[in-house]
């Protein structure tokens, strides 16, 4: 027994003697216990012996000694503790530290100093969160650091936490609460929502915004970001131009509110305003030999990688865009790019990669039905064949037949896109940088492809202290777009089934000449001997530095510089001319070069506290903005060969024919209010002044405004008691103005050109005025008034939206007819009319099935628009009496009224203004019947289903509309035998003898007999219903389990396979319903498959 206290008395004065001789040191500040405890065991040796629910309750610690004993450390770090200590060998062993009677006693009655620190997940901190004491008066907001305190809290009290994106957080109030983690919000209604100049989630936010995510954006195998949100935005018509890569793209916020052109919503990318104006190409000022071109400009949009985008908030009412004055009168498109997040290095890859075709081909006369046309038509009219008609008289092999729809636009277009990115960092840098490679084909015969190289990166660096952050990124792309000078589906549908081959068969083209050497046709690949180059150099790069002055108010500034710059070119073979021209031509082109750069800088002074039991928040701050744009056109001839094109200098003739030199510069001062009382009451209020160099010096600025106001009424104590089902129930409205400069640089000055003419006076070449000023040019200004209802049942899996809109825009932006003795045609003005655009827009979002297996949720939305000219005051008296009707929408045309085909000659019939049927009508009083080509409603329809690591998702996009369906062939409706078109089948059920009752007229070939043909495509005849349902995009991927993608040293593997435009359920006669047209390539169906690896 003496031995063994001998032993153990021993080895506690060795413990004693080591622990004296471990000399830490330590500099930390509101650290986690953890943290610090690892430190001590990584400069001791020691090892430490607790359990993670005993830390539960630890106190952050802050503690600086150098060289200090071990025990004297412990002792100040356990000091505050819930917990003690003891040594024991080499190893620091917790526990649970007792409290006396009296300190239990003190605890259960007296108030305390609550501190704490609010981070994320990833123990980075939230600055601005709200800390309060439930059903109490006391609140506090973080500082810079995310810490807080609250003085004399109640012990048994509970605090709760918000802040935008994360879930409420309710926790047991204690004297040092340590880190608050947390978790980002499920509920739709609590994720973030990017608004002008802040962020706000759904729940709380009191303007008309819609949001789209980076998930959404990855489902579709788009190149244009404006192409996902078809079908996903109630209130925003999207419409693409064409099937071909890089084409415009028609964007309308809840209508069109200008009878100019001054219709584009404001684009904004990482708070820099972007242009939403095209680039001039050439395919706008030079037509090909038949006047019409594939391009019909480049949307801005679609030099911006989808891939880079986090999300995209369409904002409609004034509420959410009063604040950007002048430049959001027809709403706002805010894009956030990705960024960042703190943690290990992350490198992603994503490859995919597929297919494209036509949606649809339409039914056309075969060889044998168009050969019977063409013969009954010269027949009906008493005519013989002739030399030209080379389908008939010989010159054709008609024992030949060819699909033209398949030849032309039948190929597959390919599709590749690839994106690599490198992303990580710490509590105070992030990073990410990403590059993309983007390549896509057309359906036409020829090499042509869109192709994209893109670079994108972001850095956010936060000081140490937390009070200065600088957050910069930026994006390039390189764009390489190389089409036929002509859209080829208008031969496809408009060549003869009999018409020659392309190819002769030693391989150059088939011109099928006659006996004299001339050319029988007009063989379509001769525009693939023009071909349109267009490159284009696209940055876009912004940087924010704020710091925090004091707890509340931060001071910060924005910059932001855009660059876009564009070199196209048209070049002509000699190739390109049937045999007998040749000789009379040489090779040519046509050369663009333009260039737009802006700068924006915007000063911001940010406050927010809490305030009579809220929270206000003011933003003041002002705007300064430039942009130049420079362009120039030249045609170059006379090369000797086509070797020589790339280089104008070789050219025997240069012409300049378009020089473009403009400067605009846009000023503004800004504020809004927001007060937020206990997530209940919320009120915003905005005000701005804009100046604008497009409006002389009498009215260059003017005075915007807008108010906001939300009744969260499901937080009512009554309601939330009595309708327990009922999670959200909310009343909103706005109203407010906003502005439109959306017209030409310099239209209220005299602007004069250079008489370019071969004859100069006295050696001098003159000018010549081209418009007359207008000093009094006046800003176009916008109403909107909205109304909105949110309601959210059960824990908010059944989510309701209805909004109610009514914009009036007036002092319309027009041109003002003048007489012609003052030697031009119209003037720049302000004219009295009023444009209105109201409706609808309803969601309903559904989480149908939530377990941890499985997942299914829906979602649809409703657009039910209207639109009208309110006033016109004496539009009799102006030149747009015959465009607009006072009480009519804006988007009719007036059209002759149509009537059928007279039984008696089989020509088709009108009726006139005095009422009367007639084969003839030529005057502007006759087009009686009236046409509206806007939508009546439009939506759509989207489900998504999760089975572990399956995930499929589909969307279904419809539109109610007219369009035009008389221009299959550009000389009239189905029937017309005039040239050597082919037609739809439809027109086997034309007049054949008096007395037949059908729709289509007899077949002509007579051009005297072209006027009935001419005037029933002018009538409400060529018009029909162009409504459609289309699967716009259906996604299906597999995510690989995570053990698995583990055993190959990879965080997360995915394989995926992604559809476009697959389904198209539709009346519509012509190619295509979107386009409304069969003269242009129609959207494609898309296929493509690919993989995601995270390293």
């Amino acid at each position: 027994m003496k031995i063994t206290t001998l032993l153990l008395i021993v080895t506690l004065l060795q413990v004693s003697a080591a622990s004296r001789a471990q000399k830490i040191s330590l500099s930390e500040s509101r650290a986690p216990l953890t943290k610090v405890l690892k430190e001590i065991r990584s400069q001791s040796g020691f090892n430490l012996v607790y359990t993670e629910e005993m830390l539960k309750d630890a106190k952050a610690v802050s503690i600086r000694v150098k060289d200090a004993e071990m025990r004297e450390v412990l002792d100040e770090v356990f000091r505050e503790q819930p917990l003690s200590y003891t040594i024991v060998n080499n190893a620091i062993v917790l526990k649970e530290k007792e409290m006396s009677l009296l300190d239990r006693i003190r605890a259960a009655w007296v108030a305390v100093d609550v501190n704490g620190r609010v981070v994320d997940e990833q123990g980075q901190p939230l600055p601005g969160a709200t800390v309060k004491v439930k059903d109490g008066s006391q609140a506090t907001t973080t500082d810079a650091r995310g810490e807080f305190t609250l003085r004399q809290v109640q012990p048994d009290a509970t605090l709760v936490v918000s802040f935008i994106g994360f879930q409420q957080l309710e926790v047991k109030a204690a004297a040092n609460m340590g880190n608050m983690v947390m978790k980002v919000a499920e509920s739709q209604l609590d994720q973030v929502q990017v608004i002008a100049y802040g962020k706000t989630s759904q729940r709380l936010s009191v303007g008309n915004v819609s949001s789209v995510s980076a998930k959404d954006i990855e489902r579709q195998p788009v190149n244009n970001p404006l192409l996902a949100l078809e079908g996903n935005v109630p209130g925003l018509f999207i419409q693409q131009a064409t099937g071909l890569p890089g084409t415009a793209v028609s964007v309308k916020i809840q209508g069109q509110n200008s009878l100019g052109n001054g219709n584009d919503p404001l684009y904004v990318i990482d708070g820099v305003p972007y242009s939403s104006q095209s680039l001039p190409n050439l395919g706008s000022i030079l037509a090909s030999p038949n006047g019409q071109v594939a391009m019909v400009g480049n949307s801005p949009l679609g030099f911006i990688n989808p891939q880079d985008i986090e999300s995209i908030s369409v904002l409609k009412d004034a509420d959410a865009t009063s604040i950007y004055g002048s430049r959001a009168a027809n709403g706002a498109i805010l894009i956030t790019t990705k960024k960042g997040k703190a943690g290990d290095t992350r490198v992603n890859f994503n490859l995919q990669q597929g297919v494209g075709k036509v949606t649809r081909t339409m039914d056309l006369l075969n060889a044998q039905q168009y050969l019977q046309m063409r013969h009954e038509a010269l027949k009906n009219d008493g005519i013989s064949i002739a030399d030209y008609d080379y389908d008939l008289n010989g010159a054709w092999d008609t024992t030949r037949t060819t699909d033209w729809q398949k030849e032309l636009i039948g190929n597959s277009a390919h599709y590749t896109d690839m994106q690599v990115s490198l992303s990580g960092g710490n509590e105070n840098t992030q990073y990410l940088i990403g590059s993309a490679y983007h390549r896509e084909t057309t359906v036409f015969p020829g090499e042509f492809s869109d192709q994209k190289a893109s670079l994108h990166f972001n850095i956010n660096n936060t000081s140490a202290n937390k009070k200065f952050k600088v957050q910069l990124s930026g994006s390039y792309l390189f764009d390489n777009n190389q089409l036929p000078s002509q859209d080829l589906t208008y031969y496809a549908l408009q060549l003869p089934p009999v018409a020659p081959a392309l190819y002769n068969p030693d391989g150059s083209l088939n011109w099928q000449v006659n006996s004299s050497g001339s050319s029988t046709w007009i063989n379509p690949l001769q525009y693939t001997m023009a071909h349109y180059n267009n490159k284009t150099n696209n940055l876009v790069s912004n940087g924010l530095l704020s710091y925090n002055i004091i707890n509340g108010l931060t001071a910060s500034v924005s910059m932001g510089y855009t660059n876009m710059q564009s070199k196209d070119n048209q070049l002509t073979s000699i190739n390109y001319y049937p045999p007998q021209d040749r000789q009379y031509n040489t090779p040519f082109g046509v050369y663009g070069d333009y260039n737009i750069n802006s700068w924006i800088i915007e000063p911001q002074l940010n406050y927010s506290r809490l305030l009579g039991g809220g929270k206000l928040d003011f933003l003041l701050g002002s705007t300064f903005q430039k942009s130049h744009s420079h362009g120039e056109q030249f045609v170059a001839g006379g090369f000797l060969n086509d070797i020589f094109l790339e280089n104008i200098s070789a050219a025997a003739q240069v012409t300049s024919t378009s020089v473009l030199d403009k400067d605009y510069a846009y000023n503004a001062l800004f504020g809004r209010l927001n007060y937020n009382f206990q997530d209940k009451y919320l009120i915003n209020l905005s005000a701005r002044r804009d100046g604008s160099s497009r409006f002389g010096p009498e009215n260059r600025f003017h005075n915007f405004a807008s108010i906001g106001a939300a009744w969260i009424f499901s937080e009512e104590t009554l309601i939330k008691e009595s309708l327990t089902f009922l999670s959200l129930g909310k009343l909103r409205g706005s109203f407010g103005t906003t502005g439109n400069d959306q017209i030409p640089d310099y239209s209220y000055l005299s602007l004069y050109r250079v008489i370019k003419s071969d004859l100069p006076y006295l050696g001098s070449k003159g000018v010549e005025p081209t418009n007359l000023s207008n000093p009094y040019l006046q800003w176009e200004e916008t109403r909107k008034l909205q109304f909105g209802l949110d309601l959210g049942f059960f824990k908010d899996r059944v989510l309701l939206n209805a909004t109610y809109y009514r914009n009036r825009s007036s002092n319309q932006l027009l041109g003002n007819s003048l007489s012609l003795s003052t030697g031009f045609g119209n003037i720049s003005a302000n004219l009295p009319a009023t444009v209105q655009n109201s409706g609808w827009e309803l969601v309903l979002n559904t989480a149908n099935i939530k377990s941890a297996a499985f997942k299914w949720s829906s979602s649809i939305n409703l657009t039910l628009p209207k639109n009208k000219l309110l006033k016109f005051d004496n539009i009799a008296q102006t030149v747009y009496k015959s465009n607009w009707i006072v009480g009519e929408p804006i988007t009719i045309i007036r059209k002759y009224q149509f009537e059928g085909v007279d039984p008696a000659t089989g020509l088709y019939a009108f009726k006139d203004h005095n009422g009367n049927i007639t084969t003839s009508v030529s005057s502007n009083n006759d087009r009686i019947a009236i046409v509206n080509t806007a939508p009546k409603f439009y939506g759509g329809f989207q489900n998504s289903f999760q089975f572990k690591g399956f995930d499929l998702s589909f969307l279904l996009q419809f539109v109610k509309q007219k369009g035009p369906t008389g221009d299959y062939f550009g000389l009239g409706l189905p029937g017309t035998s005039f040239g050597l078109g082919n037609q739809p089948t439809s027109v086997l059920n034309r007049w054949q003898k008096p007395g037949d009752q059908t729709e289509i007229q007899r077949y002509n070939s007579d051009y005297g007999q072209f006027s009935p043909y001419a005037n029933a495509q002018n009538s409400d005849s060529g018009y029909g219903d162009a409504s459609y349902i289309r699967l716009k995009n259906l996604s299906l991927s597999y995510q690989l389990p995570q053990p698995i993608a583990s055993k190959i040293h990879m965080q997360n593997i995915r394989v995926y396979t992604l559809g476009q435009n697959l389904l198209t359920f539709t009346n519509y006669p012509g190619l295509d319903p979107e386009t409304k047209t069969s003269s242009v390539l129609p959207p494609l169906k898309v296929w493509t498959f690919g993989v995601q690896l995270t390293l």
